[in-house]
């Protein structure tokens, strides 16, 4: 378990207190400040992670954008929204959500903003700025001198034994104070959440972190259809079809593309069976993180049902860096959880969640099999978006 700290402090335009909950109650704890209903907008400014990360994300904002994710898969009134590369000045009190590295925080040392036992390596913090209880800017700053990477379980080192810091459970925590909410120990709590001070093993929420956001902006939950509309049925492809388009996209990317091979522990038959089902859950009213869970459970030999029904008209499939992320945890479960073995394959994750997700999407919206596979390989080759078939 790293030792490393994540602090997260809060500087108001009026005085802060950070009020921890009454004894009894559960045991996330809330700054004191919220979020007007609506979208809080982040402005990434994380540059370039040369080259992919342990996890498959191909950038550091990738990696944050599926932390945040993570969130809104809980969220009701409130939703992380972001400005991807922005180019948005970075300064306290700019009106902007700046998330972004630096070796010190606005020419503070990192320590400095903490004290007692926070005082021993702060590696990234959340400043807020509250004006009359509300949250009206947070600023997330990464400390660009330690070792990162994004990857998930069992915290790491290097080769020298330093510790690997995880981008991605960082940015969740950071997010989490971005929200509102406070660590849990530093009041006394004793409770698995990635909320606490020191951040170890749990790479993604804990059910207190959840019970903390819902009890800030309410339960996420769909909006049930009106009483006179008939429940919508969206049909997916039978398997063999969606397997008979993964393995023509292998072709084509080896073949077509001359794609070199990259070690998976996910075969083609797993990878095309289990993204169907998370997007069968998406497009069926399940948040992101929801839709993962179910996968899990099933893949772990569990039943699981849809969260609602669609209004009718096309169907509209989730944002591809969910998918993608759904797709980096699949191969992660796979690998440390199946304990499969790796293979080769030229498809990178990216491109298999994104290109599968294409062809589900022309299949449920009337396009028959070999016309949906027509219309992903012209959008490969360049062709753009191609007309649905209804």
């Amino acid at each position: 378990m790293t030792t490393t700290r994540s602090a997260a402090f809060r500087v108001a335009l009026l005085a802060t207190v950070c009020l921890a909950l009454p004894k009894g109650a559960p045991s996330y704890v809330a700054s004191g400040g919220t979020w007007r209903d609506g979208s809080i907008v982040m402005q990434l400014q994380l540059g370039s992670s040369n080259g992919a990360l342990i996890d498959g994300f191909t950038s550091w904002g990738a990696s944050a954008e599926s932390a945040l994710a993570t969130w809104n898969g809980y969220l009701s009134r409130v939703e992380f929204r972001v400005v991807r590369d922005s180019t948005a000045g970075v300064a306290m009190t700019n009106g902007s959500n700046n998330v972004f590295w630096s070796a010190t925080a606005y020419g503070r040392d990192f320590d400095d903003y903490a004290s007692g036992t926070q005082r021993n390596g702060v590696a990234a913090l959340t400043l807020t700025w509250i004006t009359s209880g509300r949250l009206s800017e947070a600023d997330v700053i990464f400390r660009n001198t330690l070792a990162w990477n994004s990857y998930r379980g069992p915290t790491r080192r290097t080769s020298t034994g330093a510790n690997l810091l995880d981008f991605r459970r960082f940015a969740i925590h950071e997010f989490g104070h971005v929200l509102g909410l406070s660590h849990p120990n530093d009041y006394g709590q004793n409770t698995t959440a990635i909320m606490n001070s020191v951040l170890g093993d749990l790479d993604t929420l804990g059910a207190d972190d959840i019970q903390g956001a819902q009890f800030l902006y309410g339960v996420a939950t769909p909006a049930p259809p009106p009483i006179t509309t008939p429940p919508v049925t969206i049909s997916f492809p039978p398997r063999n079809e969606s397997l008979d388009f993964r393995n023509q996209l292998e072709v084509k990317y080896r073949d077509g593309l001359r794609r070199g091979g990259s070690p998976t522990s996910v075969d083609n038959e797993g990878d095309v069976v289990w993204t169907q089902e998370y997007l069968r859950f998406r497009v069926n009213q399940c948040a992101h993180a929801a839709a993962v869970s179910r996968v899990m459970a099933e893949i772990d030999g569990g039943t699981s049902s849809v969260c609602g029904n669609p209004a009718g008209g096309q169907v509209n499939f989730p944002p591809r860096n969910e998918s993608l992320d759904f797709r980096i945890q699949l191969e992660a479960k796979y690998r440390d959880g199946l304990r499969r073995s790796a293979t080769l394959t030229s498809v990178d994750n990216e491109g298999d969640v994104v290109w599968t997700q294409e062809h589900l999407r022309y299949r449920v919206n009337g396009c028959g099999h070999s016309d949906a596979v027509q219309r992903v390989f012209l959008q490969i080759d360049g062709g753009g978006l191609q007309a649905l078939c209804r």
